[in-house]
């Protein structure tokens, strides 16, 4: 069963620096190769994710990927005719109940794609690992190694668009084909959460494709293990190289400055040159200021920011025309420049006005499609800051704490609550609103006790938010009710269970318990509103865009999450997805 109730296409912002133009690569399936037929192209696809079948469902023809392998037609890995070398890789997928799929880079590397709903330990082979290499000469138990599990289980459940980002280095190789660099794993979020950091592939893992490492190679994905919809695969090649700066040439004047000076009056105490910035030595122990001058090379013309800051003092920087005005400033000095191939001409001014101990300066650049490079760090800078404070929810699974919502707003009186199974809410007691449900870990309170802490606490993991602390009872038309209401105060029940209550100036009173559930796939919540004869509407989550997947499950698209309930109809309000209530109501949230 599936039924679109009500789709709305919203617009999305998308924030991008002065700099992001570099082309995508978007990638159809007649961008791939050896396609048996179990790949098509379709317009919706979604799964049941308490069904397990390994099945995803579809309609219509469209640009969607679709994986659905029949005994007729046996699922094949298909492999991108283009073939990539450093690479920025995002992908937007749905597992399947129970399936399994992989994105290869370079057809060599590959990062699991996995049905690794509510996992509570991952491994290498879950969604998001980068699998294991393999080696069948070494004894049972041994052959798999140099496998990486992701910090965290970010996914989503089955049935749900999960987004897979891979910044992707290639190997490197010496003019007569010697590797001479391995290939790395940059950065990759799943679902908007750090998964993996600089991780270095020191070869291919298991089931790669014949021939061995190479600089550029295709994309593959697996599609023999199961069921896999691809929403988009887009490429950035990561080829503009970072400028360089040459031969540097450098002059320090004695004395405390804030502004320039005219330079025509400026004495210099010792000049020379260098061939990188860190190379530099001022000479002098006390006040100073340092001007540095040469030429930028830049291979490939665009866009670029330069970034530089000075410990303890001022800096300034000038990049091709020199009739800009310059002025020294303190924090972080910015500028952004088009520049074409070739050299151009560039000053640089570093002052430190007061006396100080740390030596040198930060610089560094950085364009789409480039790798941000670093030209200059001071002295110190390896400074580490203090180590997270993680509640621990064995020890604490109930906390009280102020709220940071997306939008900036504060809660005041929130509450988080964590379940042995994993999934975790956040509750607003003034406004009785489930304000997120989340799972990964439990919550990062460094905010709100380190040092002279803000009160916050932030939570772990892939989080679906679901209110902005509004008011929870809705009149019939969705509009809010006008009602005043009082805490009563909760009642810890174990094991992620609360029971809130809460009374209104008119007599109504509202019982509010909320249960994590014993698998983890979700939270169920109960109502019971006495003392109201009257229809009212409650909000459960944001969303435009509600399909009915079966029998009492809803899918809401937009927000990622699924509704299960009973005996009531959901409906698309102005601001998201409302239940109706006169005394009793019972829902749950699959995420």
């Amino acid at each position: 069963m599936f039924s679109n109730q009500k789709t709305t296409w919203m617009g999305m912002a998308l924030f991008f620096s002065a700099i992001s133009v570099q082309a995508q690569t978007k990638l159809p399936l007649a961008s791939f190769e050896n396609n048996k037929g179990s790949w098509s192209e379709v317009a919706k696809v979604w799964a049941d994710p308490l069904q397990p079948g390994h099945e995803l469902q579809s309609e219509g023809k469209g640009s969607i990927l679709l994986n659905a392998p029949t005994k007729k037609k046996p699922g094949t890995d298909i492999i991108t005719t283009e073939k990539f070398g450093d690479a920025e890789v995002t992908l937007v997928y749905m597992m399947a109940p129970g399936s399994n799929s992989g994105l290869y880079l370079q057809g060599q590397y590959e990062i699991q794609l996995l049905d690794s709903w509510a996992k509570t330990e991952v491994k290498a082979g879950d969604n998001g690992g980068i699998y294991e290499r393999w080696d069948e000469s070494k004894p049972d138990g041994q052959k798999g190694y140099q496998g990486y599990a992701p910090r965290i289980n970010a996914s989503k459940a089955p049935g749900v668009w999960q987004t897979l980002n891979v910044k992707f280095k290639a190997p490197r190789f010496s003019a007569s084909g010697e590797k001479i660099e391995n290939a790395r794993v940059m950065s990759a979020t799943l679902n908007g959460v750090t998964i993996h950091e600089d991780v270095e592939l020191f070869g291919p893992t298991r089931g790669a494709l014949d021939g061995g490492e190479v600089a550029a190679g295709p994309i593959r994905i697996q599609g023999d293990h199961g069921a896999i919809a691809i929403q988009s695969l887009e490429v950035k090649p990561y080829d503009t190289p970072a400028p360089v700066f040459g031969e540097i040439s450098y002059q320090v004047f004695p004395g405390s400055y804030r502004e320039l000076p005219v330079e025509s009056t400026l004495v210099p105490s010792s000049s020379g040159k260098i061939a990188n910035f860190d190379e530099f030595v001022a000479g002098l122990t006390s006040v100073s200021l340092s001007k540095f001058e040469g030429k930028i090379s830049v291979k490939k013309a665009g866009n670029y920011t330069f970034r530089m800051s000075v410990p303890n003092g001022m800096g300034a920087i000038q990049i091709g025309n020199a009739t800009e005005a310059v002025q020294l400033r303190d924090g972080m000095i910015t500028a952004e420049k088009t520049l074409a191939a070739g050299e151009t001409s560039y000053v640089i001014w570093v002052s430190k006005p007061a006396d100080w101990t740390a030596q040198g300066f930060q610089l560094a650049a950085s364009s789409d499609g480039m790798w941000d490079e670093t030209y200059s760090t001071p002295a110190g800078a390896g400074f580490r800051a203090s180590d997270p404070i993680l509640v621990d929810p064995t020890q604490t699974p109930i906390l009280r704490s102020f709220i940071e919502l997306p939008d900036g707003k504060k809660i005041s009186h929130g509450i988080s609550v964590a379940s042995n199974a994993g999934a975790n809410f956040s509750y607003d007691i003034n406004s009785s609103q489930v304000l997120r449900v989340w799972r990964g870990g439990f919550l990062n309170a460094t905010p709100m006790w380190n040092s002279r802490g803000n009160g916050m606490s932030v939570p772990i993991g892939i989080v679906s938010e679901l209110s902005d602390g509004s008011s929870l009872l809705r009149n019939a038309d969705g509009s809010a009710t006008t009602k005043e209401w009082q805490t009563q105060g909760y009642q810890v029940l174990g094991n992620g269970g609360v029971r809130f209550s809460t009374k209104s100036k008119d007599g109504l009173e509202l019982k509010d318990q909320i249960q994590g559930k014993a698998d983890g796939k979700g939270i169920d919540r109960s109502l019971e509103l006495s003392g109201n004869s009257t229809p009212l509407m409650i909000r459960v989550a944001p969303g435009k865009v509600l399909n009915e997947v079966s029998d009492n499950l809803y899918w809401i698209e937009d927000a990622g999450i699924f509704l299960q309930v009973a005996g009531q109809k959901p409906q698309v309000g102005a601001d998201g997805i409302l239940l109706p209530i006169t005394t009793t109501l019972s829902y749950s949230i699959l995420f």
